[in-house]
Order: structure tokens, then sequence, then C-alpha cells
């Protein structure tokens, strides 16, 4: 190779050495410092596309799960309220069960009727009362509530959680008639009260409900945790791996630079050949 002084080749190489290592050096502290290999748009254009996108798949699927848990919270107050109700239905029963007897003195049935009347006013009380972030679960004005469970819009990303009418008219239980003030009536009262399945029907409705939205639940975190178990693969910093990187590009800079300073010290080699 020819020596020349106007045009140092060995430094111009050595020059660009050093810059691609740098470069390196640089894209390696910054991945251990940020924990993360994808930087830029740059560094991996079609990973970070993918990485964006499950994260925002993930995102999705966590808040749904969070709302799952929401309506669980919702079926859990109407559930309580329902087991409320049936409690009062079993006392009802209880009282026409004993004023049906024919034993009780007229003033005697009218004191059980009035205890009668009052636990039907406290299930319309219950009924009306029962409510959730201002939601009535179960005077009749609500009939379902759509839980949004998936990460998008279609039939199968939303879950509907049916609602009973709970209160003592004919829309509901339809015992706000009944009246134990006389022993055919106490009768015809536990007769209707025996035959009365709509809470325990809506008991059963609701835990179907929660199973149902618990399950969603259960399959939204496991798909959230898969997907950003697949992110960090695409996104993260795998610190075996970039500090080797670390190790190579300082070891290789430093050799560039005692390079480039022997291309800058060769030139002087000419003053020799012109002595």
């Amino acid at each position: 190779m020819a020596i020349v002084i106007n045009t140092n080749v060995n430094a111009l190489m050595a020059q660009n050495d050093l810059t691609r290592n740098q470069a390196g050096l640089s894209q390696a502290m910054q991945r251990l410092a940020s924990g993360v290999r994808i930087n830029d748009a740059s560094d991996d254009p079609a990973g970070l596309a993918i990485a964006a996108s499950m994260s925002q798949s993930a995102g999705e699927l966590y808040q749904g799960a969070q709302n799952g848990n929401t309506a669980v919270s919702l079926l859990q107050t109407a559930q309580s309220a329902m087991t409320d109700i049936q409690n009062i239905v079993t006392t009802m029963s209880q009282l026409a069960s004993q004023a049906a007897n024919g034993v009780n003195s007229s003033s005697q049935l009218t004191n059980l009727d009035t205890e009668f009347q009052k636990l039907l006013g406290e299930i319309n009380r219950v009924a009306n009362d029962t409510t959730f972030n201002g939601i009535n679960l179960l005077s009749g004005s609500t009939s379902s509530v759509s839980v949004q469970i998936g990460p998008g819009s279609g039939t199968y990303d939303t879950l509907s959680v049916a609602l009973s009418n709970m209160t003592t008219g004919s829309a509901g239980l339809a015992i706000s008639t009944l009246d134990i003030s006389t022993a055919s009536g106490a009768s015809a009262a536990l007769t209707s009260l025996n035959a009365l399945t709509a809470v325990t029907t809506g008991l059963a409705v609701i835990g179907a409900g929660e199973a149902n939205t618990t399950a969603a639940v259960n399959v939204d975190s496991a798909l959230s945790a898969s997907l950003n178990s697949a992110k960090s693969r695409v996104e993260d910093t795998d610190y075996s791996a970039e500090t080797s990187n670390l190790a190579k590009y300082q070891v290789l800079s430093q050799a560039n630079i005692s390079m480039l300073a022997q291309a800058n010290a060769a030139p002087q080699l000419v003053l020799k050949l012109l002595q």
C-alpha cells in the first residue's frame, strides 16, 4: 500500500469502526439502563409494532377482568339482599302456618297479620333499597346489566347479568295481597308462600351469573398475563446478552482508539523518507 499524507485511509477506517462501536456501546448502555430492548422505533420496527399491539390487548383484558370483578361485587350485593328476602319469606310462612291453626282468637290473628304485613313491607324496602353504583338491583327497574368482559365489541366480549324483581307486587313475587287475619286467609297465604319459587330461582340465576363472570375474569387474567409475557420476550432487555455486548463494545472502542492513534501517527514516517 502506498504511503500518502493527504488521505489517511487507515485513520478513516479506524474512525468508521470507532463510530459503529460507539453506537453499539451506547445502545447496550441504553438497553441496560432502561430495561427495554426497543428504545427507538429504528431498533426493531416490527418488534415495536407487535409489542404495542400486545400491550394494548393485555391492557384491555386486564380492564375486562376488573369490570368482571366489579360485576361479581354487584351480584354478591344482590345475592345478600335476596337471601334476606328468602329469610323473611320463611318467617312469613311460619306466621301463616301459626295463623292457619284453628285455636287462635281474632285478636291473635290480627296481631299475627300485623307482623305479616310488616314483613311484606320489609321485602319491598329491601328490594327497592338494594342498589350498586346507583343501579337498583331488585326493584324491577333494571332487568339486566351488560358487563364488558372482553377486549372488543363482539358478541362474546360482553356478559349479560340477569336481575330479578323481588318486590311483592304482581310484577315481582305477587304476594302483596296476602293476609293472615283469618284462618282461611292464612291457609291460602301458606299455600301461596309454599309455592313461591321466584326467590330461590332468582338466587340460582344470581349464582350462575357470578360463576360465569368469575370464570370470565380468570380467563381474562390468564390471557393478559400470557400477552405480557410474550411482550416481554419481544421488548424487554436480555441482560445476559446486553452485558456481553457492553463488554464487547467497550473492548472494541478501546482498541479502535488505540488503532486510530496509530493511524494518525503513521504519516510521520514520511519524514524519515525526507531526511
